[in-house]
């Protein structure tokens, strides 16, 4: 018997839902939508998506279905006083992938009296949760993103509700992690294939049948350098290529791959963290592909020529450019301090950086303190957000 018979009989509502997450990939308007059908799938008055550690105006952003002000009264007052949130990393709950029920954080006893209860969740009628971690802080590749739903005191989650979100948490990340990387510096949905050739990481467009229909001008440069994973016309069909490797076994590992994001067990997608590695003739690190399907309607073509499914491959050997002109006129840094930032970009330590330019440790830190000053950033991590915004293709 099917592991997932249990399931069987909403699973035709279960993929609508699936291909209008899908959607969302592409475009960001539908994510309302998607919350939407998430709650009354699961039969909840209140839904939400969001990134909890990084708010709309700083690169995050906050879609919710039914909550007004809440989720502003939450941020400003209770959140230190989120004990939900608490005891997820208390117990290691909170991981990309995990789905947890607020039964399984505390005692109905405790959570009765707790102040977030009393002043904040008991006059919203919210006292139940079940939430999704799509990526998790630890996810150094995507920003933290969580979707929760939530109901009354009195209908608390069922542990088959626990099992079905789980199957959509996987492709909420796919979505998300496509949505995410087609988008450049100002937050703008790359959707023509022109504009791909824009984006710093390399993109891979498949058909129906697994073919390659586009590569953007990052995924071509990776791919002809024939290190381990390059493209092949196929000698009975004129104009179609393949993805090739060097070795058997990574050969193997594509070929799933391509095929379950072309034509998806909806019940058992892996996660978009779940990355497959291509080793490499040379060597060098491995790359490193993301895969994820795309909604029959999608921005990249119509009909049977509209590509079914996408990947993300990258050069983690590759250093990252920065445009020099911008850093220089706009924001007035000195080639000294312009040949700083392409090293901090690139996640180069201040004793690397010192060493390469062949500088003291101390004129770094001054030289460094200067960009701070001149971009309007405080801090390292800041100031990294805005040179990956200002990277160049080469």
């Amino acid at each position: 018997m099917n592991q997932h018979s249990d399931l069987l009989p909403a699973l035709s509502k279960f993929s609508g839902i699936v291909d209008l997450i899908y959607q969302g990939a592409t475009d960001f308007n539908v994510w309302p939508k998607v919350i939407e059908e998430l709650a009354k799938y699961f039969n909840t008055p209140r839904g939400l998506i969001f990134t909890p550690l990084h708010t709309p105006d700083n690169g995050g952003f906050m879609i919710m279905h039914n909550f007004a002000t809440q989720m502003e009264v939450w941020a400003t007052h209770f959140q230190p006083h989120d004990l939900w949130t608490k005891r997820g990393f208390e117990r290691n709950l909170v991981f990309t992938g995990s789905v947890v029920r607020d039964q399984d954080l505390m005692s109905e006893e405790e959570f009765l009296t707790t102040r977030m209860w009393k002043e904040f969740l008991q006059p919203a009628n919210v006292g139940r949760v079940l939430v999704g971690t799509v990526f998790s802080p630890m996810d150094t590749n995507n920003l933290p993103v969580v979707c929760s739903m939530h109901r009354p005191f009195t209908t608390p989650y069922s542990q088959q509700d626990a099992d079905e979100f789980k199957l959509i948490i996987p492709h909420i990340s796919r979505a998300l992690g496509v949505m995410t990387k087609l988008r450049d510096a100002e937050f703008k949905v790359a959707s023509s294939l022109s504009a791909m050739d824009q984006l710093a990481h390399g993109i891979i467009l498949f058909n129906v049948d697994g073919a390659v229909m586009f590569c953007n001008k990052e995924a071509q440069r990776i791919l002809a350098l024939q290190d381990g994973i390059l493209l092949k016309n196929t000698p009975s069909l004129q104009d179609v290529a393949v993805l090739i490797t060097k070795d058997h076994a990574d050969q193997k590992k594509l070929d799933i791959a391509i095929r379950e994001s072309i034509s998806p067990d909806i019940l058992s997608t892996q996660h978009f963290s779940k990355s497959i590695s291509i080793q490499r003739i040379s060597g060098k690190t491995p790359f490193i592909l993301n895969f994820s399907s795309l909604p029959e309607l999608n921005e990249f073509g119509l009909g049977k020529d509209a590509p079914r499914a996408i990947a993300f491959i990258s050069d983690n050997d590759k250093r990252i450019k920065l445009n020099e002109e911008i850093l220089k006129i706009t924001y007035g840094l000195s080639q000294a301090e312009f040949k700083l930032a392409e090293l901090i970009a690139n996640g180069d330590a201040n004793e690397v950086a010192a060493n390469n330019l062949n500088v003291s440790v101390n004129t770094i830190k001054t030289q460094l303190q200067n960009i701070y000053f001149k971009t309007n950033t405080n801090n390292r991590a800041k100031l990294s957000k805005l040179l990956l915004s200002l990277v160049v293709n080469v």
